[in-house]
C-alpha cells in the first residue's frame, strides 16, 4: 500500500488546479483522503473566488499549492504509517500481510494463474483454512509456548498505541499554513511543523498565523436573553468572501478596527468586526458611539462552561490588546499579540496587500 501526492496542484498559468483525489491518494486508513481533499476545497474556494471578483490577483491561486501540497504530503506519510501499524495486528496473529501478499501475486500473476479454476480454489481455501487455524482457540491461547507470544506482542502493540488509529484531531484540527496567503508573526517565534508519528496526538488551540480559528462559545450581545449560542468559528461567513477581525473592547482596538475597515474598503473586501467581551463583564452603554460609522460588527461576550475556563486571549495566549484576523477558510491571516506599534492604517495596508497579494503601492 503506498500514497502519492501530485508535483503541481496549480498549473498552466492557473488554468488547471487539482485538488482532493487527484491531487494526492492515501492509503484507506484514517480518512485521510476525505478530510484532506475538505480542506483543499476550502482552501481553493475564496482564493478563486477572490480572483473572479477581481478582488485579488491569479497569482493568489498559487498559494493554494504553497499552503496545501505540504499538508498533503504531511498527512499521506501519516497515513501510510497508520496503514502500517493497521497490519501490526494480524502479523502478530501470524498473519503476515507480507505473506498473504506473495500468496496472492503467486495464485494471480504467476504459476497459479495457469492452474485450472477448480485446483486455484481448492489451493486458496486449503491457505485459508491455515489462516484461520492462527487465530483458533487451539493455537491462540495461554497454555503454550507460540499462543503465549502472539498474544504478548498483541498487548504490546495496543497498550503502546500502534494499532489502526481512526482518530487524529491534531492532524484534522490542528494543522497549520506556515507560508501562503497570511502574515507571520514579526518576532519569528513560529512552532515548526512536527513529523508525522502514526499515532493519536491531541488537538491544542492556536492562534498563530496560519493556524485554524480556535473554537469558544459566545453569544450575540444584542440578544442576550436568546438561549442560543455560537462558536467564534460561527463568526466566519460560510457564503461570502469575508473577513473577521476579533479585537477587545478597548480604545486603541477600537482605532484599528476603524483603519481595517478603511482599508478593507480600499482593497474591495467585506470585513466583519468582532468584539470580543470577558465573560460576567458589565457592557458599556456607549459601546456602539465607539464603533461608528461603520456598522458589520458583533459584540460577542464569552461563555464559559466552567469557572475554571480559559478566557478567549488565554487560550489564543495573547493579550486582550491583541487583535485577530481570520481569512474566509477559518484560517488566521494575521494577528497582533499585545497592540500596534506605529500607525494602524499603514499596517493594515500591509496586511491586506501582503493575504491577497495585491501591491499596496
Amino acid at each position: 500500500m503506498h500514497a502519492e501526492v501530485a508535483e503541481k496542484f496549480v498549473s498552466c498559468d492557473n488554468r488547471i488546479i487539482l485538488a482532493g483525489d487527484a491531487a494526492h491518494r492515501f492509503p484507506p486508513a484514517g480518512g485521510f483522503g476525505m478530510n484532506t481533499g475538505i480542506q483543499d476545497a476550502q482552501n481553493l474556494a475564496w482564493k478563486l473566488a477572490s480572483v473572479v471578483k477581481g478582488i485579488a490577483p491569479a497569482s493568489i491561486l498559487q498559494t493554494y499549492e504553497t499552503e496545501r501540497r505540504p499538508i498533503a504530503i504531511f498527512n499521506t506519510e501519516l497515513s501510510v504509517q497508520n496503514f502500517k501499524a493497521a497490519m501490526e495486528v494480524p502479523a502478530a496473529l501470524g498473519l503476515h500481510p507480507a505473506i498473504a501478499n506473495s500468496v496472492h501475486q503467486v495464485i494471480n500473476n504467476g504459476v497459479g494463474s495457469i492452474l485450472p479454476s477448480g485446483l486455484q480454489r481448492a489451493i486458496l481455501d486449503g491457505i485459508f483454512t491455515i489462516g484461520r487455524t492462527q487465530l483458533s482457540e487451539t493455537l491462540l491461547n495461554e497454555k503454550n509456548l507460540l499462543g503465549i507470544s502472539r498474544l504478548s506482542k498483541l498487548r504490546r502493540i495496543f497498550d503502546e498505541g500502534k494499532s489502526l488509529q481512526l482518530q487524529f484531531p491534531a492532524e484534522d484540527l490542528g494543522f497549520k499554513y506556515y507560508k501562503g496567503a497570511l502574515v507571520p508573526d514579526i518576532d519569528g517565534a513560529e512552532t515548526t511543523r512536527d513529523m508525522p508519528l502514526g499515532r493519536r496526538r491531541d488537538y491544542v488551540p492556536c492562534a498563530e498565523p496560519g493556524s485554524r480559528l480556535p473554537h469558544m462559545y459566545v453569544k450575540a450581545l444584542s440578544n442576550l436573553s436568546s438561549q442560543d449560542i455560537l462558536s467564534t468559528l460561527d463568526l466566519v461567513s460560510g457564503d461570502k468572501i469575508e473577513f473577521v477581525l476579533i479585537i477587545a473592547p478597548i480604545e486603541e482596538s477600537y482605532k484599528l478596527a476603524h483603519a481595517a475597515f478603511i482599508l478593507a474598503e480600499e482593497f474591495e473586501v467585506s470585513l466583519r468586526v468582532c468584539i470580543m467581551w470577558p465573560a460576567d463583564t458589565v457592557v458599556e452603554v456607549g459601546r456602539r458611539i465607539a464603533m461608528m460609522p461603520w456598522e458589520n460588527y458583533i459584540d460577542v461576550i464569552e461563555v464559559k462552561r466552567s469557572p475554571s475556563s480559559l478566557s478567549w486571549w488565554s487560550i489564543c495566549k495573547m493579550t486582550d490588546r491583541g487583535a485577530i484576523l481570520v481569512r474566509p477558510d477559518e484560517h488566521i491571516a494575521w494577528r497582533v499579540k499585545n497592540g500596534i506599534v506605529g500607525d494602524p492604517i499603514l499596517e493594515m495596508k500591509r496586511v491586506f496587500s501582503a493575504v491577497l497579494g495585491v501591491d499596496s503601492n
